[in-house]
């Protein structure tokens, strides 16, 4: 499994971190606050982030939208993503939730040139489901991983 990788500059997630048993709470609360306070998304897609062994157990996801910039207000944490590289891979839904971890956890293992990015400490993946997300079950749907990289040098 061989990732695209672009450069992005500095990127801003606007939304609300959470425990991932509590998506759908975190969801509801996301949709509230919006309705209440809407604000211009830079991108029409949702964002999850996934925060792989986060301190913070109630820190495990962060779900929102990508923005201009920082959001102001009470109700959304933004979240800002410092410019780099990203390894973006093209995967089938079902699969990657069941072992596609591994796959892409080999790929930087074996990687003379990237390191994965941290945020607090902690690996962290962004998933988009876009124009190719059909559903989980379908065998033709497509989402897409981006992890952020740092050189190693």
């Amino acid at each position: 499994m061989q990732p695209k990788i672009i450069k992005m500059e500095k990127r801003y997630i606007t939304g609300l971190f959470g425990n991932i048993d509590n998506q759908g709470e975190i969801w509801k609360k996301i949709k509230k606050f919006y309705a209440k306070k809407p604000f211009v998304k830079f991108d029409k897609y949702d964002c999850h982030i996934y925060l792989w062994d986060m301190p913070d157990k109630e820190k495990t996801v962060f779900f929102g939208y990508e923005t201009e910039g920082a959001i102001a207000g009470d109700d959304f944490v933004t979240i800002e993503i410092p410019a780099c590289e990203w390894a973006i891979f093209e995967v089938k839904p079902a699969k990657w939730w069941k072992s596609g971890d591994k796959e892409v956890e080999s790929w930087i293992a074996d990687n003379e040139k990237y390191n994965w990015r941290t945020y607090e400490g902690s690996i962290f993946q962004f998933e988009y489901y876009k124009e190719k997300f059909k559903g989980g079950k379908n065998p033709d749907s497509r989402m897409e991983v981006w992890y952020p990289l740092e050189n190693k040098s």
